[in-house]
């Protein structure tokens, strides 16, 4: 069935779902579409239509997932076409990323802004502590009320910096050959179910990564147990994951 509306999101600490779920809210209750390898085979959007696209900023950048989805995806002349970019800093330059990608289909990008949300790259960083990430969440809800109010009017306006960088993108295959499991790992299993492309699977109960990594964070921030590590630079670091987004909400749907 052909769909009118709707918004794809991609997440792995749960920002940009929820950034997702209250645009979804704002605007009728579009419906909501996780990003993961499936792509819906009929054409999405048409006249008086509005697809949407929610996901984080990797340096600068699209997710591989978001930019290999977006190819695939069919989308009708005419749609007015969103996207909100979740970041803890700059992450502008990914939307320029998106519009080109949708340029090369012979698509337009309608709406384009980013969203400072919690910065929660624990592979790199220290996540802010918990009354920091409250206080950007705070402040995030205020601006997507105004994005939401934007993209209801169908307001024409793409936000953009020219900042790319494909630091995330060198050598992919050995990108999550650093992950390390502990003997705390229960092997429930919410790490195999998580992530979002697929690329972790139990080998006697224990994760194994697949060597397709997105370096979202999902696995290492929802591990109930703080059981994997990325080296030895995250065994001293806090885990941030949305606090109002539920583990089951983030499982990947075939």
């Amino acid at each position: 069935m052909d769909q009118l509306s709707c918004i794809y999101w991609f997440s792995g600490t749960g920002n940009s779902l929820y950034a997702a779920k209250k645009l979804s809210e704002g605007l009728g209750g579009l419906p909501l579409v996780q990003i993961t390898n499936q792509t819906a085979s009929d054409a999405v959007g048409g006249v008086g239509g509005k697809i949407g696209f929610v996901f984080p900023s990797y340096y600068g950048n699209l997710p591989r997932a978001v930019r290999a989805f977006v190819e695939r995806l069919a989308i009708k002349p005419d749609t007015y076409i969103f996207a909100v970019v979740t970041m803890g800093a700059v992450g502008h330059g990914s939307i320029g990323v998106l519009q080109s990608v949708l340029k090369a289909k012979g698509l337009t990008l309608s709406y384009g802004r980013g969203l400072t949300a919690p910065a929660n790259y624990v592979m790199k960083y220290n996540p802010a502590d918990p009354a920091k990430s409250s206080a950007a969440m705070e402040k995030a809800n205020q601006k997507l009320q105004q994005i939401t109010a934007e993209i209801s009017a169908g307001k024409q306006v793409v936000k953009k910096l020219p900042i790319t960088a494909n630091n995330l993108y060198k050598d992919i295959a050995s990108l999550d050959a650093a992950f390390t499991v502990g003997d705390s790992c229960t092997s429930c299993g919410i790490c195999e179910k998580i992530c979002p492309v697929g690329n972790i699977r139990l080998d006697n109960g224990k994760p194994v990564w697949l060597h397709h990594c997105e370096h979202c964070a999902a696995c290492i921030s929802w591990c109930p147990v703080k059981a994997i590590d990325y080296g030895d630079a995250t065994k001293n670091r806090r885990r941030y994951r949305n606090k109002l987004i539920h583990v089951s909400e983030l499982t990947r749907k075939e």
